[in-house]
């Protein structure tokens, strides 16, 4: 497994000293070994604050919620992470250690940002996840909408509220997930809305796990 970095031209010299790689075919520098993630913090971490990087794999999760405006039964999903480093800005945070791994353990996000254009099409076409505009928040961004009615399934009710699927407190409710996984190719780095719940163990030991083999472009 390697890292896709976003290394400027005028940067090549420094990435390439550090022990970064140039990938011909996607003309992009990559780092090869997890080990060596940390000293390029600057290509990683960019102008964020925070930052994660999804390692290996990842899921989508499928869930059955009721819309709340024309109470039909749809599915819903949301993306599990499992090996992911969380990466913050040592100025920001005063962290000695600014990248922290984690591995083993399933947890829910709302949404992965960026992802290629053919996996977003995949999630509109199977899913109807896709940009809408919420009036509750006066703003535009990726979520669930009803596949009955159309209408955006808001994402703080979906994902924080007792009744929801993603919200994980008991084996019978981790066992109505469907987890779609989804191999990578490179791991990648990304902004996600990843929360963590005191029963997020149950997901992977109880949901129901399916090689999605598909390929994305990650």
């Amino acid at each position: 497994m390697s890292l896709l970095l976003n290394v400027p031209f005028a940067e090549k010299d420094e990435a390439k000293s550090l022990g970064a790689k140039w990938n011909a075919d996607l003309k992009k520098w990559y780092v090869a070994d997890k080990k060596e993630y940390h000293k390029f913090i600057k290509w990683i971490l960019g102008n964020n604050e925070t930052i994660q990087i999804i390692c290996d794999h990842f899921y989508i999760i499928e869930g059955v919620h009721e819309c709340f405006k024309c109470h039909n039964k749809i599915k819903v999903i949301g993306f599990g992470i499992e090996n992911f480093f969380n990466i913050y800005d040592p100025n920001e945070y005063g962290t000695d250690n600014p990248f922290e791994y984690c591995e083993g353990k399933i947890h829910i996000s709302s949404m992965i940002n960026p992802l290629p254009e053919k996996f977003k099409e995949y999630l509109s076409k199977h899913y109807n996840y896709r940009t809408g505009f919420s009036k509750t928040i006066n703003s535009s961004y990726p979520a669930n909408h009803c596949t009955n009615c159309n209408v955006i399934q808001g994402e703080f009710f979906l994902f924080e509220e007792v009744d929801t699927p993603f919200f994980i407190d008991s084996p019978e409710k981790a066992k109505e997930l469907s987890l779609n996984k989804i191999k990578l190719s490179h791991d990648f780095i990304a902004d996600t809305s990843m929360g963590y719940g005191s029963e997020d163990c149950l997901i992977k030991e109880y949901g129901k796990i399916i090689d999605l083999n598909i390929d994305f472009g990650f």
